[in-house]
């Protein structure tokens, strides 16, 4: 269960990993006022990374000086904290370029941490006492520590507004591996009802990756679910076009339509007039709303975090194994609203009403419209919080900032990284991803045990990346891509050019978008299979002047690697 207010309710999934493998129940081993060198509290991406590299550095340095000197300090002991009793380990799949990977998650029981040294607790810390260095565990157990790791993360956006009562309605998490069960249990549900009953409606609230998943995986390429072609999914979007808490309107735009022209081009099941008979999207209705928002449409310095195998996890756990061919939802999109209010009606359905006047009665509101981090149990005094996104602020260690700096670290995202993210001459910025949260664990461990500082910070978070896929096509961002921190710039100094081209065949699709200040290349979007990546990535960290390229940047004719190489 997730932890919301208490009159709204939350709905996730327990950890589903095997108590087999290893066994969790070790809380015994952890006693009252026990001391560990290092605590580290939350085994998601961040916590997780945070441990292994710990441990594994830790270790390597007390081989390196038992060799030196047979009488060295001993390893030094960690505590790893987990409520769930799981760990998420990210894993990199595939190596894009030399700074942006494809990667994937592994869920694993928590008792597997204890192979490399580090005890473990299927406890959450529900104090914290910084001045005496311990910590209150949810069950009235005290532990002391030298370092603590703030690594609990961040809790879905609850889609109802504070003001709404939202007693007894139904909102599911759309955030991690998880809250796929949980969702994937009410689609089947609400698509079991609507085979025998009238048309059901789920409500899907967020514009940021997740949500855009869940409406191809749902309305798009479709599921092998009996009843799913009864059933409506409303996509409430706060903004004027679908895609933009993620990415800019045009991209946006780009991948409406080479999804509707694939859709178009088809056969069979997808072939487009039957896809409308069977409930499918109106994709040439969204590329035309998503057009007609250009302008004025602001620029995002945040986006919504987004697990690397959450989409693929709902997929599988929705579909009927005796379910045969494709179904898909209806979609409604409704743009430039917010829910109001909801309560629960006498019949067991959720009334919503939305800021534009409209009611309407749904089965489930699914929340992807976001994050908060979550480290209420800390205090302000003690490790303060950014007033852009309540994280915790750290310094280039990952230290928290204030009076606490020489014992507790905060990562992922939990923490706020305003100092590295304000840097102008760095083109990279936070955004709560599972491989930004790793990447945090792993730095900050390293810092922890010894092996680096502060000066290396440039070299780990050196540029932004971000490798996914939108609507089955592959999708990179680099650098400052959507005009990130680049606000107070003059606007005649911030060019953009772009090319796209569309076809039937996926493969054939691409978009390319590259935006320069003063010439240099700060960032780049790329969909589909362009192969300019690497070449973008080392434009964008050498600081080429550019300019005398002009659009011809973009021309396909031009290889730029033979100018760059």
């Amino acid at each position: 269960m997730i932890s919301t207010p208490a009159s709204k309710k939350f709905i996730c999934a327990p950890c589903d990993a095997s108590p087999d493998d290893d066994d969790d129940d070790d809380d015994g081993s952890v006693t009252h006022d026990s001391y560990y060198d290092v605590v580290v509290c939350g085994a998601g991406a961040a916590g997780a990374s945070f441990a292994r590299t710990f441990a594994e550095t830790t270790s390597k340095l007390c081989d390196e000086n038992e060799r030196v000197d047979a009488s060295s300090t001993p390893a030094r002991r960690v505590l790893l904290l987990d409520r769930a009793g799981c760990a998420k380990t990210v894993e990199r799949v595939e190596r894009v370029t030399r700074r942006a990977s494809v990667y994937g998650a592994r869920v694993e029981a928590l008792g597997r941490f204890r192979a490399l040294g580090v005890a473990t607790a299927s406890r959450e810390v529900a104090a914290c006492d910084a001045e005496k260095k311990t910590v209150t565990l949810d069950d009235g157990r005290v532990v002391r520590y030298g370092a603590l790791c703030v690594a609990t993360g961040a809790s879905p956006r609850c889609p109802l507004p504070e003001t709404c009562d939202g007693r007894g309605v139904d909102v599911y998490a759309a955030r991690d591996v998880e809250s796929a069960e949980a969702l994937a249990r009410r689609v089947r549900a609400s698509a079991r009802a609507s085979a025998s009953t009238c048309s059901r409606r789920i409500a899907l609230v967020g514009n940021g990756g997740i949500a855009l998943e869940l409406v191809d995986a749902l309305c798009g390429r479709g599921l092998a679910v009996e009843g799913l072609e009864s059933c409506e999914l409303v996509w409430l979007v706060k903004h004027a076009a679908v895609g933009d808490a993620f990415f800019d309107v045009d991209v946006a735009d780009f991948l409406a339509r080479a999804l509707e022209l694939r859709r178009r081009g088809g056969g069979g099941d997808d072939d487009d007039d039957k896809t409308r008979e069977r409930g499918g999207v109106d994709w040439e209705a969204l590329a035309r709303s998503s057009s007609s928002a250009k302008d004025g449409t602001k620029r995002r310095r945040v986006g919504a975090a987004a697990g690397p195998e959450w989409a693929t996890r709902f997929r599988a756990e929705v579909e009927d194994a005796r379910g045969t061919g494709r179904r898909r939802m209806r979609l409604r999109v409704v743009k430039n609203v917010e829910i109001r209010d909801a309560v629960k009606t006498p019949e067991g359905a959720n009334a919503l009403t939305l800021t534009d006047g409209e009611t309407i009665e749904v089965d489930a509101v699914v929340a992807a419209a976001g994050v908060e981090p979550r480290c209420e149990w800390l205090d302000e005094r003690d490790a303060p919080r950014s007033t852009i996104d309540g994280g915790v602020l750290v310094d280039e260690c990952m230290r928290v900032l204030g009076r606490r700096n020489d014992s507790i670290f905060a990562i992922g995202d939990a923490c706020s990284m305003e100092r590295r993210a304000s840097a102008v001459d760095a083109p990279w910025f936070q955004m709560r991803l599972w491989s930004q949260a790793a990447q945090t664990g792993a730095f900050a461990a390293k810092v922890a045990a010894g092996a680096c500082d502060g000066d290396a910070l440039g070299f780990n978070f050196e540029l932004f990346t971000h490798c996914t896929t939108f609507f089955g096509l592959k999708v990179i961002l680099l650098g400052l891509y959507n005009a990130q921190k680049l606000e107070s710039e003059p606007a005649n100094d911030v060019v953009t050019y772009q090319r796209e081209s569309l076809s039937q065949n996926p493969e054939a699709c691409q978009y390319v978008r590259v935006l320069l200040l003063r010439g240099r290349m700060m960032g780049a979007v790329l969909v589909g299979e362009t192969d300019l990546e690497e070449t973008f990535e080392n434009l964008i960290l050498d600081g080429v002047d550019l300019s005398r390229f002009g659009p011809h940047l973009l021309d396909p004719d031009v290889d730029l690697e033979d100018y760059f190489d």
